[in-house]
């Protein structure tokens, strides 16, 4: 990656993680309170295997204003919320077809995500990477972070002056490539067909 796209992906985060005083108060003034039928569903999503959820309530459960809910729900339905996209993102890329179009309406704001929120990620559902593991993939895919964000399931977690924490959905096709790396022989159907980005 080129020192400008670092440098513009370390900008948006720090603005997503500016005004921490807006994101610490339990009850934002401008968010009315959820409705019971809401919470209903966020507390569905929480517990059910997504496996088995019923997808006619995928896109009002991806709608859910998360300030909206009670303090201690916000982070958990939002990184459900993140993870629910992962997986109908990566759906509809490999329906796609072999040639990844880039992500209309998503940048690094849609996938870096502050530090303290790598928690609610936990293996064996996201496994974490290496920069050097992530290096690799991106030059066997041609993909960019924007593309490995937007379009599979890359979540960069990152605060000022620490080290970035990478994860992967572990259902992401792209793991096979982490998995070449780590010396495995983890070629797939995927990207055997010869998946790349398109720019």
């Amino acid at each position: 990656m080129t020192y400008n796209n670092r440098m513009t992906l370390f900008l948006a985060a720090f603005l997503l993680l500016a005004g921490p005083a807006r994101a610490a108060d339990p009850k934002p003034a401008s968010a009315a309170a959820a409705d019971p039928e809401t919470l209903e569903l966020v507390n569905y999503f929480l517990k059910v295997d997504l496996a088995a959820a019923n997808p006619k309530l995928i896109e009002p459960f991806l709608a859910v204003k998360t300030e909206t809910l009670p303090f201690k729900l916000r982070r958990k339905a939002e990184a459900k919320q993140v993870e629910v996209a992962a997986i109908v993102r990566l759906h509809d890329t490999k329906k796609a077809g072999v040639l990844v179009q880039p992500a209309e309406n998503c940048g690094a704001k849609d996938f870096i995500k502050p530090l303290n929120m790598a928690s609610f990620f936990p293996f064996p559902s996201y496994e974490e990477v290496s920069e050097d593991e992530l290096k690799y993939v991106m030059d066997q895919t041609k993909c960019t972070e924007i593309d490995l964000g937007c379009r599979f399931s890359l979540l960069i977690f990152f605060e000022k002056k620490k080290d970035r924490v990478l994860k992967f959905a572990a259902s992401d096709p792209i793991m096979a490539k982490v998995a070449e790396f780590r010396g495995h022989s983890g070629t797939t159907h995927f990207f055997g067909m010869g998946m790349t980005c398109m720019h």
